[in-house]
């Protein structure tokens, strides 16, 4: 069984190369959604994104663990 430690670890490693990755694409989109020549909406949709991200992902592993499969 995987602990909880470890789960929040894999967690944050997770949301750490999602970060570099797939939010940088979000606050582009959000920034060329938006037209703002500030960053404010782009990086808030992204943080948003994030934050929601990996609260579910850690949810979700944490629902596996209990599954016993065969």
């Amino acid at each position: 069984m995987e602990s909880n430690k470890r789960t929040l670890a894999k967690t944050i490693s997770w949301e750490t190369f999602h970060l570099i990755g797939v939010a940088g694409i979000i606050a582009v989109v959000t920034y060329l959604i938006t037209g703002e020549i500030e960053y404010e909406y782009a990086t808030l949709g992204a943080l948003g994104y994030i934050l929601w991200e990996a609260v579910g992902y850690y949810i979700h592993e944490r629902l596996w663990t209990k599954i016993k499969l065969k």
